[in-house]
């Protein structure tokens, strides 16, 4: 597998608590499909405990108590809850059986934290080009957590960067000029890699992508993009 550093800052950030939405999500998925980076969320977890262990107690401010079940009434209204988690789970179920069967099976198939947030988004993908579909889950701050999925030989425009691009397969493989990456594997770009990740032949290959930020496509899809002002 292929796993570049993502740095002890991350786990840092972690077990502290402050990492990103979407950072967290792809630390948490790629701890699901590896051992080794599941002790390292573990771990990190334990250490944060400790953290807070270690924290002088705060005095809430008044009406905290008060805010805090009234957002959980709020929510559990929303979600049409009888009771507690198990039926948040039976409104997943519901929205999953509305699922055509294929795109289903993809879904049900992905680790956990993925696809928890799939079935809740409806499992809703949107056209990004020929044999290219995406599925926004996460967006927070300028960074955003999505997935995509490419048709055997199809892939995304050659881009550049502006930022970091932290791309997990879950299923399937891909091969973007560089290296191939497979289930399990994460690659991490930066400013300096431009890439054309392109499905491998024989199976749909669905990937977690995280950004920090815009890619900057090439070629005739750059000019579109630099005279539009930029794409999200």
């Amino acid at each position: 597998m292929t796993h570049p550093s993502l740095g002890d800052e991350i786990f840092s950030a972690y077990a502290s608590g402050t990492l990103s939405g979407p950072m967290r999500l792809l630390v948490e998925t790629q701890g699901a499909l590896d051992p080794q980076i599941a002790q390292l969320c573990e771990d990190a977890d334990r250490i944060g405990g400790l953290l807070l262990a270690d924290l002088a107690p705060a005095a809430l401010r008044p009406g905290a108590m008060d805010d805090l079940f009234a957002i959980l009434d709020t929510e559990a209204a929303a979600a049409g809850e009888a009771g507690p988690v198990h039926a948040l789970n039976s409104d997943s179920a519901r929205k999953a059986a509305k699922l055509a069967s294929q795109s289903l099976d993809e879904l049900i198939a992905l680790p956990e934290p993925v696809r928890d947030l799939a079935l809740e988004a409806g499992g809703s993908w949107q056209f990004a080009g020929p044999g290219v579909r995406v599925m926004e889950l996460i967006r927070e701050d300028g960074a955003k957590a999505e997935l995509i999925r490419l048709e055997p030989g199809h892939g995304v425009p050659r881009h550049t960067h502006d930022c970091k691009e932290f791309t997990l397969v879950l299923c399937g493989a891909y091969h973007d000029g560089l290296a191939r990456y497979a289930r399990g594997d994460l690659s991490v770009a930066d400013p300096q890699i431009e890439h054309k990740p392109v499905a491998e032949a024989g199976e749909v290959c669905i990937a977690l992508a995280v950004t920090d930020g815009p890619l900057a496509f090439t070629g005739p899809l750059g000019w579109v993009q630099r005279a539009l002002g930029g794409m999200s």
